[in-house]
This record gives C-alpha cells, sequence and structure tokens, in this order.
C-alpha cells in the first residue's frame, strides 16, 4: 500500500498542473492548425509540433505562467528551466508556451531562465492561440 505524505499530494498537484497546462497548450495548437505529437518517453521537450503538409518539426515546452506584479507593472512570466534548476537551451527546444488562465501563449525559446511579458505587450511579444473549435476552420484555410 503506497502511504500519502504531504510530499506526494505536492507532487501530484504540481504534476495535475503541468499536465492541464499541456493538454490546454495540446488544444490550442490543434485548433491553430497544427499537427501535435507526443514523445512515446520523458524528453527534455513535451511536445512537437508540424504544419499539415510541412515536414519541419518543432519541439515545444510547456510550461504554467503567473502573472507578478513589479514596480507597478503587471508581467506575464514564465520559467526557462527544468524542475527550476537546468535552463533549456535552444538546441533542445524551439518554442516555449505558457499557459496562464487557459490561454496558451507561443514564443521562441532563447535559453534564457525567465521569460518576462508586460501584460500591455503580451500580443505583440508572443503568440496568443485560440483554442476556440470555431478557430479550427481559419487556420486550416
Amino acid at each position: 500500500m503506497t502511504r500519502l505524505t504531504q510530499n506526494t499530494r505536492y507532487d501530484n498537484d504540481s504534476l495535475a498542473k503541468g499536465r492541464h497546462s499541456e493538454l490546454i497548450a495540446i488544444t490550442a495548437l490543434l485548433a491553430n492548425g497544427w499537427t501535435v505529437l507526443e514523445p512515446a518517453v520523458p524528453d527534455v521537450y513535451d511536445l512537437a509540433i508540424v504544419r499539415p503538409g510541412e515536414t519541419e518539426i518543432k519541439r515545444v515546452q510547456v510550461k504554467t505562467a503567473s502573472v507578478r506584479e513589479r514596480l507597478g507593472t503587471e508581467w506575464l512570466t514564465v520559467t526557462g528551466r527544468r524542475n527550476g534548476k537546468k535552463t533549456y537551451t535552444v538546441d533542445e527546444v524551439d518554442y516555449m508556451i505558457g499557459v496562464h488562465d487557459g490561454v496558451a501563449y507561443m514564443f521562441a525559446c532563447r535559453g534564457i531562465t525567465d521569460y518576462w511579458f508586460k501584460l500591455a505587450e503580451l500580443d505583440a511579444k508572443t503568440t496568443k492561440l485560440d483554442a476556440s473549435i470555431a478557430n479550427i476552420g481559419e487556420a486550416l484555410l
């Protein structure tokens, strides 16, 4: 019998949040015309994506994003680190997706520890992926 501890519950909560963010990202990518692949075994990236009719596969790391206030400005922050440690490099990951409040924001991996985006400039600095089913027809045109 497995004994649940406070750490077990924390780990499960963290895993559930991470998987929830991945599922939102998958839905948003599909709605925007991407084909989405998941590695059969754990890898540095969470997803691989490709546009239908194209052959170049892009690797994607999905992270749960947070909003922080700093000096009176609100920022969307996304960690660029694995489990809070080693930074994802551009050789390992092509795109990062930060998920906040059910919305996925995609941007190029730059190999830095943390990504900060002013909320007022979010649309200019990231690609907001609309996950609505109505978007699917437009994305595939």
